[in-house]
């Protein structure tokens, strides 16, 4: 453009005789944290962050040295779905209204200016829309500056930052956006008097709940079934090794779900249920994941590895998969669901790393199936979701409407398979090895892991399992009853006296023989 727009709408602003004595008190709006509940310029480094991760991480280097020119960087080359942003309702509704009773009302922001231009344009009740130009950035004392030239009159802003402070000192009304980082009454209490209250949506621990997904660290309780199997367990000091671990663990783990999030803001926005995630949502800015995802994840594996180097490099082998999971292969049909899989066999390695006990061949293979199935069910639940919603692509996945029928196909083909390696390590390794004083206790396991795997995908199937399928199954009560008899199985099989399980064989019973036996 010929001119900065700044500069060019305080001209306009002035030819169009906004000083007139008649003319009613400009509205001034911001954008940020404002009319929107996030912040373009992080939505931006996000976007970049998932199709050019070390070009975002440079720039975000750069923020605190050259912020304007990164913005126009960031913003100018970012392809923001403007329309899937979340809005403030209330803001909205009030600029609606005023502009509606003859008020002019301005979108005046430090974002970038093609950035707040596309965002009066979603809206349509601005009348001007005022952005930073690559060399200033129109904040604070800029802004202020501006709104003093381009509104003689006087002017009410609506803002939610402390360097709106600047902007409200010099407006003949002060409305404010609370909830964030400042409110009403430290407002009033600088000797302001705030005009109108608007509110963002509640966040704090419980919004840090769901971003860290504290539920999702029951999975982590893998890492103590190499010990449980090895009969390691009551050793104490693998048990104090293993309850250090699991929040080490968990506190990467939570790092890697906010980094997924923050690269996955477009997708989730456009589901029906992730798109009540604290940072789509709005609830969390985004700026906190930017800060908080590294921090867990180093944070975790430092600890990791000062808990244990060999457990701090199966942990550094977690964080290469899931980021490679999170930037590529979960955009790749079934690769993602195997590498899912792996991530739940690799939480089983540690386990054995932590107890120093040798992994079962048996263990990793049945775990491999296992979770490839449920792996599985999963994403045959979401394709059937979102096609009933009649998309016929996943947004950010690799699969298609029609591919409901190979999800289904593969999942119960690995389901049976389940259940018949379980079978065949009781026959080939469990009863012959002598490990369990009563082996034939272990026949309950097949039959209860059966009834849960149809469970599973009966539900599946209907698109009725929610969230994931390991932490369903510590939620869900028939599961835990399930699980509740595979551990009575294993339980009996090992502590129950020999000869136990005569009361149980049919052939002693009612006095079989096999054929050609003797009596």
């Amino acid at each position: 453009m010929s001119q900065p727009f700044i500069a060019r709408a305080a001209n306009d602003a002035q030819a169009q005789g906004t000083a007139d004595s008649d003319q009613k008190t400009l509205l001034a709006v911001d954008l940020d944290g404002t009319l929107l509940l996030t912040d373009t310029l992080f939505e931006g480094l996000a976007e970049h962050l998932r199709r050019r991760p070390l070009w975002a991480l440079w720039q975000m280097l750069q923020l605190p040295f050259a912020l304007a020119k990164v913005k126009a960087r960031v913003q100018s080359r970012a392809n923001l779905d403007m329309a899937s942003l979340p809005a403030n309702d209330d803001v909205v509704d009030y600029c609606r209204r005023e502009r509606a009773a003859g008020r002019q009302v301005w979108l005046v922001s430090a974002s970038d200016q093609g950035i707040v231009e596309e965002a009066a344009a979603r809206f349509g009740v601005f009348d001007r829309a005022v952005g930073s130009d690559g060399k200033t950035n129109n904040k604070g004392h800029a802004k202020a500056a501006f709104l003093e030239k381009a509104a003689p009159q006087g002017f009410e802003y609506i803002g939610d930052s402390r360097a709106d402070m600047k902007v409200w000192r010099k407006a003949k009304a002060a409305s404010v956006v609370e909830g964030g980082p400042v409110s009403a009454v430290g407002v009033e209490r600088a000797g302001i008097k705030v005009a109108q209250k608007f509110q963002r949506p509640k966040r704090g621990i419980g919004a840090w709940r769901k971003a860290l997904r504290l539920h999702q660290w029951s999975k982590n309780v893998l890492i103590f079934v190499p010990a449980i199997m090895a009969m390691q367990i009551a050793n104490v000091a693998t048990l104090l090794t293993l309850l250090i671990a699991l929040p080490l663990l968990g506190m990467m783990a939570s790092g890697t779900y906010i980094l997924n999030d923050l690269v996955d803001l477009a997708a989730d926005r456009g589901h029906p249920s992730k798109k009540r995630r604290p940072f789509a949502s709005g609830r969390l800015k985004l700026w906190q994941g930017f800060v908080a995802a590294p921090v867990l994840i180093l944070g975790g594996l430092a600890g990791g590895f000062l808990l244990s180097p060999a457990f701090g490099v199966t942990m550094l082998s977690y964080l290469v998969t899931t980021l490679a999971y999170s930037f590529l292969l979960k955009r790749a049909a079934l690769v993602d669901t195997l590498t899912l899989s792996f991530l739940y066999t690799l939480r089983l390695i540690m386990g054995a790393v932590l107890a120093g006990v040798a992994l079962s061949h048996w263990l990793m293979v049945f775990s491999m199936f296992l979770f490839v199935s449920l792996s599985l069910a999963k994403r045959h639940t979401e394709v059937l979701r979102r096609t009933a919603n009649g998309e016929r692509r996943i947004a950010n996945r690799g699969y298609r409407a029609e591919d409901a029928t190979i999800t289904l196909g593969l999942g119960l083909a690995t389901a049976t398979a389940t259940p018949l390696i379980l079978v065949l390590y009781i026959m080939d390794y469990a009863v012959p090895s002598g490990v369990f004083s009563t082996p034939e206790a272990l026949w309950i396991a097949p039959i209860a892991l059966t009834m849960w795997m149809m469970r599973v995908w009966l539900l599946a199937n209907r698109g009725q399992l929610d969230d994931d399928p390991v932490v369903f199954a510590f939620k869900d009560p028939q599961s835990l009853a399930i699980g509740g008899l595979l551990a009575l199985a294993f339980g009996a099989a090992a502590m129950l006296p020999e000869g136990s399980a005569n009361l149980l064989n049919i052939n002693q019973l009612f006095g079989l023989h096999p054929p050609g036996g003797t009596p």
